[in-house]
């Protein structure tokens, strides 16, 4: 019933970290850097957690009535929930090491 949608939860904190904390880098919003880094990484816990749940609802509705055999299909969910908190930190800390070489530029 909700097919990727457990994928998308879990992109979409690395989508605002990316959108957003450019503009707070530019300084086109009146949030600054670090608490656009904070929400992202609070929206990645949360929606990773959601994406789970999301993804185990769809395995109990694909098995019907037959009982539990194995969670291997959520797995992928687990380990796409890593990858996306990594890449989401690596993308915190490119774009704080681009925000700082930003701020020289200006002085």
């Amino acid at each position: 019933m909700f097919g990727i949608s457990p994928i998308i939860l879990t992109l979409l904190p690395l989508f605002f970290q990316l959108i957003f904390g450019r503009k707070a880098i530019n300084r086109a919003i009146k949030l600054n850097f670090r608490s656009i880094s904070f929400i992202s990484i609070v929206l990645q816990i949360i929606l990773s957690a959601l994406s789970f749940g999301v993804a185990s609802y769809n395995f109990r509705e694909n098995l019907g009535q037959q009982p539990y055999r194995c969670g291997m299909g959520i797995l992928p969910i687990i380990a796409f929930s890593f990858l996306f908190t990594f890449i989401l930190i690596v993308v915190i800390v490119v774009q704080s090491f681009f925000k700082k070489s930003h701020e020289k530029q200006l002085f």
